[in-house]
């Protein structure tokens, strides 16, 4: 302090730096860089898969009506990689025929599940004067009989020297077994009961009738193609030619489908339920549905489900949706589900067959993902014996014919 002249003290000020504090800078920084990091690492993730750029870049919403395909669109891996590109799918589930004979008003896109239906469509809109729809064609995925493996075995053994159902070759039990139409249709037109195929050491307890359990005939592109393929089998492999012939055919086989009683909404649903067996023995659905089942199982309990198999028909009908873009969004969101690498992967996940690069049906990348899966590959189902269906006027007539359809 100093002393004025006058006796009296000046204040004096001396400036301190408050200490620092190593153990607080460390504990800050403890806290803070491990929090940092997180986010810095967070967000390259965020930008590298397209999310956090989403609310920067316009979301377009495309409306689409389709079929039994939806369940690609509904899949939550599928709806992710979508909206990474931008691209939002408002859905309107029906049945493929429903597709082709209602309205397509409003709508970017239509995905029916079959190609009869698909020409209806094309044929609507070219009546009308719309602008010609674009065709994508994805992936497709076979018709088949799914059932169980008491059944398979029954049918397997019924005949000696001519099995009404045959294993594929596999090491293991077989979830695959091909199987003569023919001969099938033989025990429908028998009026044989599941009981009646028992033999000893497999009895099997259901006194229903012998048949193929499908979804309603006037509204599924599934059912349609069954009822082509017994059709062309029960005609000797023949189709008709005439309205006559086609009417005349349709009265022949009317009792193989509907002795079924009233059909489901959702034949897969039924079929893969807990207590399936008791309400659908034989089930017409698609490949894809039954492989998806397998495929989810191998990767929640490490084994495969061998107690539900598939049936394929030994003449095969291959059933390859088209999906028809009605606008300029419909057309993107169909170059993305065929072109881009992400959703054709995630197409084999969901147990369809993708086409190859060269547009053909041929099943090397199908095999190669079913292989490094540890799931049993199955034939492709397309033999030297191919089913034909009549043509579009004709199968129509058909389909009102059995199905009572308005």
């Amino acid at each position: 302090m100093a002393i004025s002249q006058g006796g009296v003290a000046e204040p004096g000020f001396t400036v301190v730096e408050p200490p620092r504090s190593i153990f607080r800078r460390k504990r800050f920084l403890g806290v803070f860089l491990p929090s940092a990091l997180v986010a810095v690492v967070g967000a390259i993730a965020l930008f590298a898969g397209g999310v956090l750029a989403l609310p920067l870049r316009e979301v377009v919403v495309v409306s689409g009506r389709l079929a039994s395909k939806a369940e690609f669109f509904t899949d939550a891996e599928v709806r992710r990689i979508l909206m990474a590109h931008g691209i939002q799918v408002s859905l309107d589930r029906a049945g493929s025929r429903d597709i082709a004979v209602n309205s397509l008003d409003d709508y970017d896109f239509v995905f029916p599940s079959g190609q009869p239906a698909a020409l209806l469509i094309k044929q609507r809109l070219a009546r009308s004067g719309h602008r010609p729809a674009k065709l994508y064609k994805p992936f497709f995925s076979p018709i088949v009989l799914a059932t169980y493996r008491e059944y398979a075995t029954a049918l397997a053994g019924y005949t000696p020297g001519e099995p009404v159902a045959t294993p594929q070759p596999t090491t293991g039990p077989s979830l695959y077994y091909d199987m003569p139409m023919d001969r099938f249709i033989g025990l429908i037109r028998q009026g044989k009961t599941w009981d009646g195929l028992s033999a000893p050491g497999r009895k099997l307890t259901n006194s229903n009738r012998v048949l193929a359990q499908t979804s309603d005939l006037c509204s599924s592109n599934s059912s349609a193609t069954y009822l082509g393929l017994v059709a062309f089998v029960a005609n000797g492999n023949v189709i008709p030619q005439t309205e006559a012939d086609a009417v005349a055919l349709a009265r022949e086989i009317k009792p193989l489908l509907t002795a079924q009683g009233l059909p489901g909404d959702d034949m897969s649903s039924s079929y893969l339920a807990p207590d399936g067996q008791g309400l659908a023995p034989i089930a017409v659905i698609y490949e894809h549905q039954f492989l998806a089942h397998q495929l989810r199982t191998l990767r929640q309990t490490g084994e495969v489900d061998d107690r539900r198999v598939l049936l394929y028909p030994a003449a095969q009908l291959q059933t390859v949706p088209e999906f028809l873009a009605l606008t300029p969004g419909g057309e993107r969101l169909g170059e993305l589900i065929t072109t881009d690498p992400d959703l054709r992967r995630r197409a084999l996940e969901l147990g369809f067959r993708v086409f190859e690069a060269d547009d053909t049906l041929t099943t090397g990348q199908f095999s190669r993902f079913l292989t490094e899966r540890g799931l049993p590959v199955p034939s492709s189902g397309v033999g030297d014996t191919e089913t034909f269906l009549p043509s579009l006027p004709l199968l129509e007539k058909m389909v009102t014919e059995v199905g009572g359809c308005p």
